[in-house]
């Protein structure tokens, strides 16, 4: 079930939000952790709801062990957390992966199929968030939760389940136990509105780029110059509005229930630098990494050497986290690689001015995207052929005006836009509410070319 769907819009949503106006106490818990399961179920295959069951049921009976058990005995059930979320993690995710690698390297045909599994949805969301659960108990910084019904919805709650944002604990339980002791007091106006928001994102903005990008990403080895570097700029748009789209709507969902899910987007293409992209891209995942990963390592208090590594292995990792290619891994060292850079040269990069700084992040991050596209590292190098005019220009047919008309318009959005956080979004003026309407009136017509979030693979 998708957010883009007349099913979740018509029947779903309106079905459980009715119902959980009714109702108090862990009857209202109990019955969101029932739809979001519901939801989940339909996400994609009913089995995908095993291994999240599993995941949820380990680390809520962990949470509570690590409270109760002297402190020599702690480290063994933070590692039986650890063991069981990353196994889990690695055999669904990562599985195919170290299969087809290892047949490469043996130079064998063998191909184990009976590893390759289908990948559950949201698998690296959920499991991140109750790894983060647990070890937030392991260092003091927070207490094991009692009430189960308001742990699943923390795990669970569908707004966010399937792509996020991450979620802590302490953002997201205290709110639960609110609205069951309270009952759902919505932010309805500003709720409708960012959905809204974030579903013409994707149908209009990111589906259409997409109906493009694909057949010239296909036929790269013989793409021109101008198709590869209109789809180059075409993906930059179609992933940035297809993730913040989803990050909208699933904030306007949680208000809705009067939740507020953090923020995971802001205006991350008019960075200055490496460093303040990623503050502004996926900032949830950013802030994750960097204190349960990067602080981890060392993070920057063992010089300046050890700090370079602890960057490029957490955005490496944190590339891999993305999806099982070696592509992802490489877009992660390039993203660690850049960080490196610009630490390096900061006095000399900050005496830029900002349209320089900003231009330069964002070229540099669009040459990432190609190996993030990519689906294999030798289609990758083609397309770098291709932007380097290794093809010839290539022929400007009709889809590459669309593409890159389309490309400009989204281009001065991402640029020149203001984020729709930054923004009174539950008090718009008559116009700007006329034309939010007719805008999602269209993206909902559109809907039936609608396509999956392109974090629903991560």
């Amino acid at each position: 079930m998708l957010f883009n769907s007349l099913e979740f819009l018509l029947l779903f949503m309106p079905l459980v939000l009715g119902v959980a106006l009714r109702l108090r106490g862990n009857w209202l818990l109990g019955w969101l952790a029932f739809a979001s399961f519901v939801f989940y179920g339909f996400a994609g295959h009913a089995w995908f709801l095993i291994p999240m069951v599993v995941t949820t049921l380990l680390d809520f009976w962990v949470g509570r062990r690590l409270e109760q058990v002297p402190r020599e005995r702690r480290k063994a059930y933070l590692l039986l957390s650890l063991v069981g979320n990353l196994g889990l993690l690695g055999y669904f995710k990562y599985s195919g992966l170290l299969v087809r690698s290892a047949a490469a390297i043996l130079g064998t045909s063998t191909h184990l199929s009976w590893l390759e599994v289908v990948l559950p949805a949201g698998i690296s969301f959920y499991t991140f968030q109750t790894m983060s659960y647990v070890i937030d108990i392991y260092r003091g910084d927070a207490h094991a939760e009692k009430n189960f019904f308001a742990y699943i919805g923390f795990v669970a709650f569908f707004p966010h389940l399937v792509a996020g944002p991450l979620t802590r604990h302490g953002q997201l339980i205290p709110q639960l136990h609110e609205i069951a002791a309270k009952g759902i007091s919505a932010r309805w106006s500003s709720g409708i509105a960012l959905f809204s928001i974030g579903l013409c994102k994707k149908v209009l903005l990111a589906d259409r780029l997409g109906s493009w990008l694909d057949p010239i990403v296909a036929h790269m080895p013989s793409t021109g110059l101008w198709g590869a570097w209109l789809s180059l700029l075409g993906y930059a748009l179609q992933i940035y509005f297809d993730f913040s789209g989803y990050s909208d709507m699933a904030v306007g969902l949680g208000r809705l229930f009067a939740i507020e899910l953090p923020q995971n987007f802001d205006s991350p293409y008019q960075a200055r630098d490496p460093s303040d992209f990623w503050r502004r891209w996926h900032i949830t995942l950013s802030v994750w990494l960097r204190d349960y990963l990067y602080i981890s390592l060392g993070g920057n208090r063992r010089g300046a050497r050890r700090t370079q590594l602890n960057l490029l292995l957490t955005m490496t990792l944190g590339g891999l986290w993305h999806g099982a290619n070696w592509t992802f891994a490489i877009w992660g060292l390039f993203h660690g690689a850049i960080l490196v850079g610009y630490h390096a040269t900061r006095d000399g990069w900050d005496r830029w001015p900002p349209v320089v700084q900003r231009l330069v992040t964002f070229a540099l991050v669009c040459v990432g995207w190609v190996f993030f596209r990519a689906p294999t590292v030798a289609v990758a190098v083609s397309w770098f052929a291709g932007l380097a005019g290794g093809h010839g220009l290539g022929a400007f047919d009709p889809t590459l005006y669309k593409l890159a008309a389309w490309v400009v318009g989204g281009l001065a959005i991402c640029m020149l836009g203001t984020n729709p956080y930054r923004s009174d979004v539950g008090n718009l003026s008559a116009a700007r509410a006329t034309l939010l309407g007719a805008a999602t009136a269209a993206a909902v017509v559109l809907m039936n070319y609608s396509s999956k979030f392109l974090y629903f693979q991560f």
